[in-house]
């Protein structure tokens, strides 16, 4: 599908905000087993801005990192996120504030061929305190082969997902589901703890971007873990059925207190050993 969104570079680099827009949104399993439209497991964006529930509004105070300000073509990193998001008429104002982040360049889809570099960023929201995720995938190469699903494995538990500019070139967020799948398949099984963001990122039709891609978890802490973030061209107009994953990050959880407990008094033991064995 050669969809390529209007955008409002004025609005979007000066963040005035015509009419209401969205926020994050909470992804269901669906009915357990499957995700459709029809039982919410899978959520549909819209393509106006304002009729948009994923997107929210980057605001013009946000702050970027020296060399990836907004719309650079190094790709964009903001340090301070200063956003609107909308429930119903009402607004929201809060902050994602920069942890850690990821950049992976010559990411292939075809072999042999550096298609990509895809960031990968872990902030913290104002709001409620939580980790958000993203992700933001750019298409460097003019040669037909587009991206369609990202995936966010490792995402942890309550998940909710949205989007936001960092370029004029960015393309939205089209759907949301928690699923593994690759097709475009109606119904798709449901994936506990893995997120996938369909888009239609292709230099040849216009959309060579993403745009930030967010995923908000209930986990506090994360790290690094393999296959964490997912590409794949699912072959929507005959091209081959290409992708893969890569190292990022993901939500890690907190050690139990009996689990921690064990952990110290073993730590514990090993350091009795390790004198003993020092006073021989």
């Amino acid at each position: 599908m050669k969809l390529k969104i209007a955008m409002l570079a004025t609005l979007m680099a000066l963040g005035v905000n015509a009419a209401n827009a969205g926020q994050f949104v909470s992804l269901t399993s669906g009915n357990g087993t499957n995700l459709t439209l029809a039982n919410g497991g899978l959520i549909n964006g819209a393509n106006s801005l304002n009729a948009d529930k994923f997107y929210i509004e980057n605001l013009a105070s946000t702050t970027y990192l020296t060399g990836y300000e907004y719309g650079s073509d190094n790709g964009t990193i903001a340090s301070t996120l200063n956003y609107r998001a909308y429930t119903g008429a009402n607004s929201t104002f809060g902050t994602l504030t920069l942890v850690d982040y990821k950049i992976t360049e010559n990411v292939a889809l075809l072999p042999g061929i550096p298609q990509a570099t895809i960031f990968d960023y872990v902030y913290r929201d104002s709001l409620d305190g939580k980790l958000v995720f993203g992700t933001r995938y750019m298409n460097l190469v003019d040669n037909d082969q587009e991206v369609n699903y990202l995936y966010r494995q490792g995402a942890g538990g309550n998940v909710s997902t949205s989007w936001t500019f960092l370029s004029d070139y960015d393309l939205r967020m089209y759907q949301a589901g928690q699923t593994n799948d690759i097709t475009y398949n109606s119904s798709v099984s449901y994936v506990d703890g893995i997120v996938r963001q369909k888009a239609d990122i292709s230099v040849s039709e216009g959309n060579p971007w993403s745009g930030l891609y967010l995923v908000k978890t209930d986990a506090v802490n994360y790290g690094l873990g393999a296959n964490a973030i997912g590409y794949y061209q699912a072959g929507e107009e005959g091209q081959a059925v290409v992708g893969g994953f890569l190292t990022g990050f993901i939500a890690t959880p907190v050690p139990e207190a009996e689990s921690y407990a064990l952990m110290m008094a073993g730590l514990g033991v090993v350091g009795v050993a390790t004198r003993r064995r020092k006073s021989k």
